[in-house]
């Protein structure tokens, strides 16, 4: 099943990266068009020149969708929000790899947003200013201490405007969507039971633990004297946070750790055996909970970990899921209406790449002029 794009603000959403140029083909799909020399065979020029791939600006359009423009600013922007810290940690040589695939899926995205903001504004939903300055004053909260809305806005190089402008469209299209799905009628409990029984491989609750930490940074060290500088400070600091039994442990993570946790107070969430090195794992998962650990060496440096919470591996009981079961399979049943409904948009929908069509344009004959 495909699963329909709701495109929603939960955070500031619109910081652009940088992308390779975009090559859009008559599906809707992107495919990144490296540099030739970033290529490993690159194309010779019918003179044997070579030619320089042609660069690509912020506003160059790579689709329209009912006229409605698809920038590569829209592209990396959506790229952003969707994948872009999860691809910023994926090795440098797996990337080339699965890019065309997010590119295609943010391209999909970004049509059927354009498909649904068209209906959206023949619906004449509307977005008041009072609802966007709420949506904004949510998305500040999740901002660093002390930094403003505008202050990050400027230092990621976007304006406010364009952030107002993106709730806008995210808001009707949330709207529409609501009007589209308010049919779907609530999930029968018995099919919730049914799907629970037949699917009792998906309710395996593995062995995780919920923890937080303070790391004194290492990477780049290799002088023995600062490597042990760096424990000594981690060891005072977990003597510290002992002596205080962890009541100061998010404010002292605040002050000193070097992860990007620091921001939540060193809070890494739940997770589960195989998602942190060796060394962090053994001692979260071997920990007691709401105890301040032994410092921990790992290759990023050195760490003071506390548990949180602690789940033991077990198969869970219907009891335990069929409320997020229950909701998990009304969306469901919205996200089909919903795709259904997109489908009808795109049948109707003219949906074109400029680029390509010019590109796919004869030539003007050359001409020659005829002798006197």
């Amino acid at each position: 099943m495909k699963k329909a794009t709701i495109l929603m603000l939960t955070g500031l959403a619109t910081i652009a990266i940088l992308l390779p140029s975009i090559a859009v083909s008559e599906d809707g799909s992107a495919t990144p068009k490296a540099p030739a020399e970033n290529s490993g065979t690159a194309p010779a020029a019918p003179d044997s020149e070579q030619k320089t791939p042609k660069a690509f600006s912020e506003t160059d359009i790579v689709m329209e969708v009912n006229g409605s423009p698809i920038t590569v600013r829209d592209v990396r922007e959506l790229f952003t929000a969707r994948y872009g810290r999860e691809f910023e940690q994926i090795p440098a040589e797996q990337r080339a790899l699965i890019e065309p695939q997010i590119q295609q899926m943010v391209m999909g995205e970004l049509i059927e947003k354009k498909l649904l903001l068209d209906a959206a504004d023949k619906a004449e939903i509307k977005v008041t200013p009072e609802e966007i300055d709420g949506i904004l004053k949510e998305i500040s909260k999740q901002l660093p201490e002390g930094t403003t809305l505008e202050k990050y806005a400027e230092a990621v190089g976007i304006s406010l405007d364009r952030v107002r402008r993106q709730i806008t469209e995210d808001s009707k299209v949330q709207k529409l969507y609501e009007q589209i799905t308010a049919d779907v009628p609530q999930t029968d409990p018995a099919a919730v039971k049914k799907y629970f029984e037949e699917h009792s491989d998906e309710f395996q609750q593995n062995e995780s633990v919920d923890a937080a930490h303070i790391l004194i940074g290492t990477e780049g060290i290799t002088d023995a004297g600062q490597l042990a500088t760096k424990e000594k400070i981690a060891k005072e600091l977990r003597t510290e946070l002992v002596t205080k039994k962890g009541e100061n442990f998010a404010e002292m993570a605040k002050l000193h750790s070097d992860c990007p946790s620091k921001a939540q107070g060193g809070d890494l969430g739940e997770f589960e055996r195989g998602q942190m090195v060796k060394e962090f794992e053994d001692a979260a998962f071997s920990q007691e909970v709401g105890a301040i650990g032994e410092v921990v060496k790992t290759p990023f440096g050195f760490h003071i970990i506390r548990v949180n919470e602690r789940k033991e591996a077990k198969k869970l009981a219907f009891n335990e899921v069929e409320k997020d079961l229950t909701e998990k399979l009304q969306k469901e049943a919205k996200s089909h209406k919903l795709q259904d409904y997109i489908e009808t948009l795109r049948k109707s929908a003219v949906i074109r790449n400029p680029a390509e069509e010019a590109a796919s344009q004869p030539s003007a004959p050359a001409t020659t002029e005829k002798p006197l």
